[in-house]
């Protein structure tokens, strides 16, 4: 039975990938192959965002000149075998590649090999060089038959398990061991024994990560999975203590419910331990990620002592000085626990005639100045009204110039 996930992938194929280049691929002898992610998430009943397409029997040069006739191609991987490529009238790349083996090391990081491009090396070959079982499938895009290493991946999808493919794949690339715990937590697969094994043994090698793909990963763990399952394995494993030695890992299952937008907190409860400025040099966050997780630190810490944030006061300073961004973290961490939201406390707040911004106050900076102060001691005074408006509920005019009066030495 053909199913409507099955539908999807094809029309994005057709639009990827149209009829007449793969007919020109084919006359040439080269035959093609959807690989990767879309397979695996097929076979799981999901629509896949991926489509890696890979092209046995020609070489890469020879490949890029055909499918150049029929739109735009750029090379920038080449070393890898891989071109970038938009067809006429489209506006996104696909990656095609041709089928490599690793044949060298050449450091730690997942670029550095030496590989080994040709037309003679087989489907295979190509396939055995992956990750893991369960992301090696192959499917024939004319014939729909897909091709399983001696049904290693379908073997593994049924058992709900992530397992590593070779016995130097996370010293040839330490990258592998967070993408085994991230396609766990995406997937609410177990790690394979042997696997979790493998990982604790060169656990150390996880520091040789750049922070982009550091950040990639767990980012995906966060917005794609089951959080809970991934701190699990990052504690169980040895990663968090490796890139985050004063995080306890300690992570409530209720924070799985948390906002898939909600990033930033995540990271701010699970690394309340450290600085943000830590964070932000292990992960490489954008400037509005960075802030946020700041801003929710910060709340969290203050209303953990039950010092400043829990007043009135110091919600409204919170607010004035918050990005919207950290401001929308704070209320996910604050539904999740089932706290009282910040909008609903400015709420009661204004219901109580209390000011609630600058804005709301019911002095401003031109009455300061009939009173005869100047300069500093307007923002002084008009900090002092907010705050004193806030805790006497009386946000009376003459009310609060008298006492402006009166703390400021005004006659």
């Amino acid at each position: 039975m053909r199913t409507f996930t099955t539908y999807l992938i094809e029309d994005a194929l057709n639009r990827a990938l149209p009829p007449n280049v793969r007919s020109a691929i084919m006359n040439a002898g080269g035959k093609i192959y959807q690989v990767g992610g879309a397979v695996r998430d097929e076979i799981l009943g999901k629509v896949s965002k991926d489509l890696d397409l890979l092209v046995v029997g020609i070489d890469l040069k020879k490949l890029s000149g055909i499918v150049g006739r029929f739109g735009k191609t750029n090379l920038v991987g080449k070393s890898f075998g891989i071109i970038k490529f938009k067809p006429e009238g489209s506006d996104e790349d696909i990656d095609i590649s041709v089928p490599r083996v690793d044949v060298k090391s050449t450091g730690k990081g997942h670029k550095d090999f030496k590989v080994k491009l040709g037309k003679g090396i087989t489907l295979k070959q190509d396939q055995l060089r992956r990750d893991f079982w369960m992301n090696a499938l192959a499917k024939d895009i004319e014939t729909g038959e897909i091709h399983d290493v001696e049904g290693q991946g379908k073997v593994d999808i049924e058992n709900q398990q992530v397992r590593v493919i070779g016995p130097q794949a996370f010293k040839d690339d330490p990258l592998r061991m967070l993408r085994a715990v991230q396609f766990a937590a995406r997937f609410d697969f177990s790690i394979e024994p042997n696997t979790l094994d493998q990982i604790k043994k060169n656990v150390r090698l996880i520091k040789t990560i750049s922070a982009d793909r550091f950040q990639e990963e767990f980012r995906k763990m966060f917005e794609k999975g089951t959080p809970s399952v991934g701190v699990n394995y990052l504690k169980e494993t040895g990663i968090l203590r490796q890139l985050f030695p004063k995080a306890s890992g300690n992570f409530p299952i209720e924070f799985d419910k948390l906002d898939k937008k909600a990033f930033p907190a995540f990271l701010a409860i699970l690394l309340k331990e450290h600085s943000y400025t830590n964070i932000q040099k292990k992960m490489r966050l954008s400037k509005e990620d960075a802030r946020a997780v700041s801003e929710v630190m910060y709340y969290m810490a203050m209303s953990d002592t039950g010092k400043q944030e829990d007043s009135e006061t110091g919600l409204v300073h919170f607010v004035g000085q918050a990005s919207s961004k950290g401001i929308s973290n704070v209320e996910a961490v604050l539904s999740v626990t089932r706290k009282t939201s910040i909008s609903k406390r400015l709420k009661m707040m204004k219901r109580m005639g209390k000011p609630t911004n600058m804005k709301e106050l019911g002095i401003g900076g031109r009455d300061l100045v009939k009173l005869g102060l100047k300069g500093k001691k307007i923002g002084d005074a008009l900090k002092f009204s907010l705050d004193h408006a806030i805790e006497s509920g009386n946000n009376d005019p003459k009310y609060l110039l008298d006492t402006v009066k009166s703390k400021f030495g005004v006659k």
